[in-house]
């Protein structure tokens, strides 16, 4: 089964090389700080690219958030001091450079299928030992996600909530029906997955082909460009 992608044709088909370098240089940036421009720049850039490939809705969505916790950086935490300006200037700030990073992890995990993600390692010649993992890692999350609704629908049945509040109200009642199938579902789950893979001969020693195309473009290019610009632009700043 392949990761869960935006059926509708994108306006600009990514290589899955590209969106993993996209994904490694701002989780880079956000680990080593960023300057306001560089930020803003980052935040454009990724936002573009998540209406490029159709998905509008989560980019509206991480814009906004990403909007706001500028806002309160910007024009309250600035004009605080004292610990309660260190905190909420921590608020505004830290969760502010996750929204960067998921905004990027999204736009591989979302646009790219695990054929694309396997066939663009394999012209990287990367060993099996590497793509193997990652195969199985593309196909967890989404499986996971679909039985973490299964299980929270049950739950619902049976009158038990999944929210913040019914969790303070009752944990030992969401331990017991929420997380213990959980990890069960996941113990079968990635036993289950790693057998797939290796059915579909992932592990196999001779070359194997693939029917997905994958091959840079322009856009390509100039993603790639601008990656490496702001990797000799902190290279040179350090």
């Amino acid at each position: 089964m392949d990761i869960a992608i935006n059926p509708v044709k994108p306006l600009v088909r990514l290589d899955p090389r590209t969106k993993f370098l996209i994904l490694i240089t701002v989780g880079a940036f956000v680990l080593t700080g960023l300057h306001l421009g560089i930020e803003l720049a980052i935040f454009t850039v990724l936002f573009l690219l998540l209406l490029s490939q159709r998905l509008s809705g989560f980019a509206i969505k991480t814009g906004c958030v990403f909007l706001i916790l500028l806002c309160i950086d910007q024009l309250i935490a600035v004009h605080l001091s004292g610990w309660f300006g260190i905190l909420v200037l921590a608020i505004s700030r830290f969760p502010r450079f996750i929204v960067l990073i998921f905004m990027a992890a999204q736009l591989l995990m979302k646009t790219t299928t695990v054929s694309e993600f396997t066939a663009a390692f394999h012209k990287m010649h990367i060993p099996e030992k590497v793509i193997i993992p990652f195969s199985v890692m593309f196909r967890f999350f989404p499986t996971i996600k679909e039985e973490w609704q299964s299980i929270n629908n049950a739950m619902r049945l049976r009158g038990i909530g999944s929210s913040v509040g019914a969790v303070m109200k009752s944990p030992l009642q969401t331990l017991e029906y929420g997380m213990i199938p959980m990890l069960m579902s996941v113990a079968t789950i990635s036993s289950e997955l790693a057998a797939a893979s290796l059915s579909r001969g992932l592990d196999a020693e001779i070359e194997r082909t693939c029917i997905t195309e994958v091959k840079f473009s322009a856009i390509d290019a100039i993603m790639i460009i601008l990656c490496v610009t702001l990797a000799v632009y902190r290279l040179v700043l350090a």
